[in-house]
């Protein structure tokens, strides 16, 4: 009956995909009605500051930046916080990452919602050493912003803004070349 008990209490134990700089993420997380895979893990840097790791979850595995931003469902960025980043410098750092891989004409088309978002981030405060901050993508929903699994501002919605988003981290001019091969799990 013991090792009946442990057993079970194993097995209820979540089950972690991967690991990178001790911080795990699950091999799985539901987004909208569906469930998402784990595609790859990052590490962002900047200068020499380990800043986060970044998970990127898909409804199936791809390597492909094309092919998982044409994929169709909900997807998922996650960031774990390897160091606290001032609210108005995340905010900077975000609104130029988005500049970067969207163009000037991007960030035209999408100021107001990026504006919203940006709203959200500033009113959350300091983004936190150990501070889960997650972008769900979800088709006809729009952006969801989840801090710490806790839900935060409204949708933000148009599909095509979650895309603009998602580049952010998998387009071209993306964060870092180095953080896009890991999510999209290149060797």
């Amino acid at each position: 009956m013991r090792l009946f008990a442990l057993l079970c209490a194993f097995l209820a134990l979540p089950a972690f995909a991967a690991e990178l700089e001790g911080v795990k993420l699950d091999d799985s997380v539901r987004a909208g009605a569906q469930e998402l895979r784990l595609n790859g893990l990052a590490l962002r840097t900047r200068l020499f500051f380990k800043v986060y790791v970044a998970g990127l979850y898909l409804p199936q595995k791809t390597q492909s930046a094309q092919a998982a931003l044409e994929m169709p469902g909900p997807k998922r960025i996650t960031l774990v916080m390897l160091r606290e980043v001032g609210r108005t410098a995340f905010s900077e750092a975000l609104l130029e990452s988005f500049a970067e891989s969207n163009g000037d004409l991007g960030l035209k088309l999408h100021k107001p919602k990026l504006d919203a978002l940006l709203e959200t981030l500033y009113g959350i405060g300091d983004a936190k050493k150990g501070m889960r901050i997650a972008f769900d993508f979800v088709p006809g929903t729009g952006t969801i912003l989840t801090v710490d699994d806790s839900s935060r501002g409204k949708p933000i919605p148009g599909d095509d803004f979650s895309a603009a988003l998602l580049k952010i981290w998998i387009g071209e001019g993306s964060v870092a070349d180095n953080v896009k091969k890991a999510l999209l799990g290149a060797p």
